[in-house]
C-alpha cells in the first residue's frame, strides 16, 4: 500500500511549524490554530492511501500544473510529498460551470470554474484517507484569476508552495501578498478573496470545522449595496443557488469598520 497522503500530511504539518503569517493580524492568533491544525494533519500521518480512484487534470490545467511543479522550493521531502500528491491523479473541478437549466439567471462560477482545480488526499468520500474531521489537499489556480468574497464555516489554511496569490479579508480589507513557504488563516465565516499573480498558483489546504452547508458570496451593486448569494452542493455534486438577500447597511459598517487597522 502507498502513503502518499500520509507522507503529505506530515510534511504538511512540519511546514506549518514556522511558517509566516503575512495575511493576517495578531488578533486572529494563527499559532494557536496552526497547533490544532498540525495534530489534525498527524492523526493521519500513519495510514495507507486506500481510494484507487483518479481522475486527470484537462490539458490546460496539467500544464499549469507542471509549471507550478517545475518552481518548488524548500526541502527535498516536502517537495517530493507535494509531487507525488499531484501525481496521484485525485484532481476535480471545484466548481461547475453550466447554468441551472432552463433559468436566465447567469451563473457567477461560468468564468471561475475552468480556472480552479483541487486535489482532495484527505476527507470524507473523496480521498485516498478517510476522516470526516480533517479536508487537506491542493489547490491548483490559473494565472490571473480572482475568486470574488466568498464566505463558509469551516476554518481554512493556504499554504504556498508555488506563484504569487493576494488575499483580502474582510469587505474593504487590505490586500496582502502570499508568497511560497507562507501561510494564510481564514478563521470560520470570514470574508475572503484571492487574486493570483502572473503565475499558476499551487496551495496546500485544509479545513477543520463543519464542511457542509451554504457558502455565501458576496456581490456589490451598482447602486452600492451589496447582497449575497447562498451555492451549496446537490446529491449530484453540482452547486445551486439556495437563497439569495441584501445586505443590511448596518452590518456593512460594522464590517468595515472591523476592517480598519488598529
Amino acid at each position: 500500500m502507498t502513503r502518499i497522503a500520509a507522507n503529505f500530511a506530515a510534511e504538511f504539518s512540519a511546514a506549518l511549524t514556522s511558517a509566516d503569517a503575512p495575511t493576517n493580524v495578531a488578533e486572529d492568533n494563527v499559532k494557536e490554530s496552526l497547533t490544532h491544525f498540525r495534530q489534525a494533519l498527524n492523526s493521519v500521518s500513519n495510514q495507507s492511501d486506500q481510494q484507487n480512484q483518479r481522475s486527470k487534470l484537462p490539458s490546460d490545467a496539467a500544464n499549469w500544473l507542471r509549471d507550478a511543479l517545475s518552481r518548488l522550493s524548500g526541502e527535498e521531502t516536502f517537495s517530493n510529498a507535494v509531487v507525488a500528491a499531484a501525481e496521484a491523479e485525485n484532481w476535480y473541478q471545484i466548481y461547475n460551470n453550466d447554468t441551472v437549466p432552463h433559468s436566465k439567471e447567469s451563473n457567477p462560477m461560468e468564468d471561475l470554474a475552468p480556472g480552479m482545480f483541487a486535489a482532495r488526499l484527505i476527507g470524507p468520500n473523496r480521498g485516498l484517507v478517510q476522516s470526516n474531521e480533517l479536508l487537506a489537499g491542493l489547490f491548483l489556480l490559473r494565472p490571473g484569476l480572482h475568486y470574488p468574497l466568498h464566505q463558509h464555516k469551516a476554518t481554512e489554511i493556504y499554504f504556498s508552495v508555488s506563484g504569487t496569490a493576494y488575499i483580502q479579508h474582510g469587505i474593504d480589507g487590505e490586500t496582502k501578498l502570499l508568497s511560497p513557504g507562507q501561510v494564510s488563516l481564514t478563521p470560520s465565516n470570514r470574508l475572503h478573496a484571492l487574486t493570483m499573480g502572473d503565475q499558476p498558483v499551487l496551495l496546500l489546504w485544509t479545513w477543520l470545522g463543519e464542511f457542509g452547508g451554504r457558502n455565501w458570496w458576496w456581490h456589490r451593486q451598482k447602486d452600492g449595496s451589496w447582497r449575497r448569494d447562498a451555492w451549496e452542493r446537490s446529491e449530484d455534486a453540482s452547486w445551486i443557488k439556495t437563497a439569495s438577500e441584501p445586505i443590511p447597511q448596518a452590518e456593512i459598517t460594522a464590517l468595515q469598520s472591523n476592517d480598519k487597522p488598529l
